[in-house]
């Protein structure tokens, strides 16, 4: 399963894989979908297909793939802290620095729910725990898990408030007309104040726990090197699906009503706030990097078309912003809050089609993605080669 670079083609299409699910989420927003309320998306076209469209997005895709992105970006830390040795911890805090102003660049610039801020943030506190072994990884991840439950379950007590907090919905309510028909500086500004709302919004839904107990969880994992064809961890990738797709669906499919709950309904949303998105993502990399590992026809055709786009994972999480804020906004195509839910999932699936043959010719010519590229010449100092020699 690993390429000639020394690569996971494995690892890298799962990364596809997340960025797929993420994109099915952050449209919504991208979009304008979700700063309306139900009465203007009655009267959007292929509308009555949203309810049951959300509801299955709700149980399968929202809060599960950043999750999984979350899972992955620990694996990937600790691999290369692995392979960094003694400079790991320097490496490490480079790389995080880069991530940062990437992230900030993107949040203003673009799309102010950037999740790259959160995870170079994140990051840097996991630079200790890069010297650890699998079991105390796994150990801290289960705890923090137990730890972020017990939060949610007193969150009232405590003064965590229920939902979007009162500011992040009053700074989105403002910024709403920039978005609409503002120009691009306006947008810009927009973006400043509400970066600064999603992050007071992220502190309040406890999210930084959420990508840390992730984040322990992926470098546990590397630990083991169990996405490795030859890791011979079986057993615990049957395990991980079993737990993680099993009981993240039941909570989920209970939540719902599908299937009946024995529990009070307090007690069931915490469970299914807290637990089923790390089960459930848990639950999809077990499932397919054991699949992964097959040489069947199909599998390596999947595995293949998921691969160059997870191998270019930031630059393609970006683009999904840079591509959709000027079709959307209203100093571009001025399409804001014009695409009913099923629309979206056809715009989705066109514009991850295109992501899937863009990334697949650019690295035909190209040794990383441009953003891999740049963020690679920050950690190095050096500016690396960028021309896939190779593709001559």
């Amino acid at each position: 399963m690993a390429s000639q670079s020394g690569r996971i083609d494995g690892l890298d299409a799962l990364r596809g894989f997340a960025i797929l699910g993420i994109f099915l989420i952050n449209v919504q927003v991208l979009s304008g979908y979700g700063f309306v309320g139900p009465e203007a998306h009655a009267q959007l076209t292929w509308s009555e297909f949203d309810a049951r469209i959300g509801q299955w997005l709700d149980i399968l895709a929202r809060a599960k793939f950043y999750s999984l992105f979350s899972l992955l970006f620990g694996y990937s830390f600790m691999m290369i802290a692995q392979k960094a040795g003694d400079a790991a911890a320097a490496t490490h805090l480079r790389r995080m620095a880069g991530l940062l102003v990437i992230g900030l660049a993107h949040s203003i610039l673009l799309w102010p729910w950037d999740i790259l801020v959160l995870y170079a943030l994140m990051g840097l506190l996991l630079t200790p725990f890069l010297r650890f072994s699998a079991l105390p990884l796994f150990l801290g991840g289960l705890a923090l898990l137990f730890t972020l439950t017990v939060l949610l379950y007193f969150g009232p007590q405590i003064g965590l408030p229920e939902g979007r907090g009162a500011y992040a919905q009053q700074v989105l309510q403002e910024s709403i007309p920039a978005f609409a028909g503002g120009t691009y500086a306006e947008v810009v500004q927009a973006n400043l104040r509400l970066t600064l709302s999603v992050g007071v919004e992220w502190l309040q839904g406890l999210r930084p726990l959420r990508v840390f107990t992730m984040f322990l969880l992926g470098a546990a994992a590397a630990a083991i090197g169990l996405a490795e064809r030859n890791s011979g961890r079986l057993r615990i990738l049957a395990l991980a699906a079993v737990i993680g797709l099993g009981g993240g669906l039941a909570l989920e499919l209970a939540a719902y009503g599908v299937i009946p709950a024995n529990t009070d309904s307090h007690l069931l949303a915490v469970l299914t706030d807290g637990l089923a998105p790390p089960l459930l993502a848990v639950g999809y990399a077990a499932v397919l990097i054991f699949w992964w590992r097959g040489a069947a026809l199909i599998t390596r055709a999947i595995r293949s078309t998921l691969a160059p786009v997870g191998r270019m994972a930031l630059t393609n999480y970006v683009l999904q912003s840079a591509v959709c804020v000027p079709i959307f906004y209203g100093f571009g195509g001025s399409w804001l809050a014009e695409l009913s839910l099923a629309a979206q999932m056809l715009f989705a699936a066109g514009l991850f089609l295109f992501q899937i043959i863009f990334s697949a010719a650019w690295l035909w010519v190209f040794r990383q993605g441009p953003l891999e590229w740049l963020w690679r010449w920050q950690i190095k100092g050096r500016r690396p080669q960028l021309l896939n020699t190779s593709a001559a």
